[in-house]
């Protein structure tokens, strides 16, 4: 290599050191370019490189702190840039604070079930350049340490303290952290821990808040059963016309549903869209209200069913939903661990819950599934295992064998939930007022525009938003509407809208009301009054006008 040449004692380590700090971070941005082929990502690196340098200046002062801060150091500087590098890898997208929110309310069995699904040689080699570039490097200025002098390692220490106190000074210092991945990494922990910290002060007061207002338009029975999925999107779903029958069951009966052509979520990942779908917001005079809450104020009882191992108290979706009258856990780790937590438990449970009368007549149900999570073949039993064939897949550049193997897991779990759904559904035709809601949490790129499968949280592709939303409706329950109600609910399913509108929706459908600007966000209520659907800063009409974005490939904008 280049530095070995260098035999200058004076300067032989200050150059290892300086070399160290360019490397760390240079692998990510390279990529980015080659992704994004504009200036701003070898701009972000140079603007960002100072401060990776700043890291190294004790390193650099005095000699007996070389070696624990150096590699004390590298290995901290380390972990921000593999998590930015292999981000970049699978979702040509860089690493954002909500995609590290999402990390730090994963565990450990999920994050391996992820990596494993993601596994591939080109990642693989990608890792080791991120890796081992930065050790080698790291060898070499620790035996320079040993050999060197450091009267140039100083010096060069005490221009860069300079250099830092005067980009302090001029107010710029922030302005270059702020590319620093390192930096963005610290900075979005610390958001984190603080958004933790707020929810816990919000949910004490929660405890104590009462929506305006509340009221209930029906004493009849109601059972509402809110099956939320997850990572599905609506373009693999026969009943949307995909171009495999993956929701035979639905489709069976689709006379029965009210099928929502055009709904989007809000977020691309679990725990913001399924808070937003869990809160009443901007309520005026008290603020933000669990949904629960409201519906323990109409007199309903409210129970929370999770297959998904999010039982950790810092989880948000955990603690939007503590205010429920029963919460039952399914999957507490063990079967995840195994990557094997199908969702058919959730019927049995649900059996249980159905065969005993609600002190109030009203109860609603939130299940929270583990539908088509990663990895895709894990969230099917063999039964399920439909799809194994590609002769039926129109072949597109990036497609490898890989690929279309995950398109095949993929449209496995999408019939799974299909028979999931539908066994909800048989369970409460016999219900008093028995009625089921379904809507993904999010969607999922499936190779369908790009090499790639999973979901961010952005509009880069449209198929990471767009989700199956449907209602079904007993008999019973039909017969306490008004006509001229059905026949709104007919027509709003032509309507767009994002699913943040969901609480006002299930709120509709249990015919409850309650004082807020916001209940017109709701396509059910005769108030709707549609707005630009604007995810991400980016109006999504304008991005993604009709069919565009369905075709491939889709351009990074």
């Amino acid at each position: 290599m280049f530095f070995s040449s260098i035999t200058h004692r004076n300067y032989k380590y200050l150059c290892s050191v300086l070399a160290l700090g360019i490397i760390l971070l240079l692998p990510v941005h390279l990529l980015w370019f080659a992704q994004t082929p504009v200036w701003y990502p070898l701009r972000c690196f140079l603007n960002g490189l100072p401060v990776t340098l700043f890291f190294f200046i004790p390193a650099l002062l005095w000699k007996p702190l070389a070696k624990p801060w150096l590699t004390g150091m590298t290995a901290l500087l380390l972990v921000p840039a593999v998590l930015a590098g292999m981000h970049l890898f699978y979702y040509q997208a860089t690493i954002s604070q909500q995609s590290l929110f999402a990390i730090f309310e994963s565990n450990l069995s999920e994050s391996a079930e992820f990596l494993l699904s993601q596994f591939s040689l080109s990642a693989l080699l990608y890792l080791l350049i991120l890796l081992l570039l930065p050790l080698m490097l790291l060898r070499k200025a620790l035996k320079a340490s040993r050999e060197g002098d450091f009267r140039a390692a100083r010096l060069a220490a005490v221009l860069l303290i300079v250099a830092a106190g005067l980009l302090f000074a001029s107010g710029k210092l922030a302005r270059l952290a702020k590319d620093n991945i390192a930096c963005q990494v610290v900075k979005s922990c610390q958001a984190y821990r603080q958004s933790v910290k707020d929810l816990e002060e919000y949910l004490e007061k929660a405890a104590t808040l009462r929506a305006p207002g509340v009221v209930c338009e029906t004493q009849e029975p109601v059972t509402l059963v809110v099956l939320i999925g997850e990572s599905s999107s609506r373009h693999h779903w026969g009943l949307y016309g995909y171009f495999r029958n993956t929701t035979p069951r639905l489709s069976n009966m689709k006379d029965e549903l009210f099928i929502f052509d055009d709904s989007i979520s809000p977020f691309g990942r679990t725990t913001l869209s399924v808070a937003a779908a869990l809160t009443c917001t901007q309520v005026p005079d008290v603020g933000d209200i669990p949904l629960v809450t409201v519906f323990r104020q109409a007199g309903f009882e409210t129970v929370w069913i999770s297959n998904q191992s999010t039982v950790d108290d810092t989880n948000m979706i955990v603690r939007l939903i503590s205010g429920a009258d029963r919460k039952i856990y399914l999957n507490k780790g063990g079967d995840q661990a195994y990557a094997r937590s199908y969702d058919e438990k959730i019927l049995k449970t649900l059996d249980e819950i159905l065969s005993r009368n609600s002190s109030t007549g009203k109860r609603v149900i939130f299940v929270h599934t583990m539908g088509s999570h990663v990895n895709y073949a894990s969230r099917y039993p063999d039964e399920f295992d439909m799809f194994t064939d590609d002769d039926d897949i129109i072949e597109k550049p990036w497609f490898t064998r890989k690929a279309k193997k995950y398109i095949n897991t993929y449209d496995n779990s999408i019939l799974y939930t299909d028979h999931i759904i539908a066994s909800v559904i048989e369970k409460l035709k016999t219900v008093p007022g028995g009625a089921m809601l379904f809507f993904s949490d999010h969607g999922e790129e499936v190779f369908d525009t790009r090499s790639h499968h999973g979901h961010h949280d952005s509009v880069a592709s449209r198929y990471y938003v767009d989700i199956p939303f449907l209602f079904w409706l007993s008999d019973s329950y039909r017969a306490t509407l008004a006509a001229d109600t059905l026949s709104l609910w007919e027509k709003a399913r032509t309507t767009p809208f994002v699913n943040d509108a969901a609480p006002y929706i299930i709120l509709d459908l249990c015919r409850i009301s309650f004082q807020s600007p916001y209940m017109k966000k709701s396509p059910l209520s005769p108030d709707f009054s549609p707005v630009p659907r604007i995810i991400h800063g980016v109006d999504y009409d304008l991005r993604y006008p009709g069919k565009a974005g369905l075709k491939e490939p889709v351009p990074s904008r």
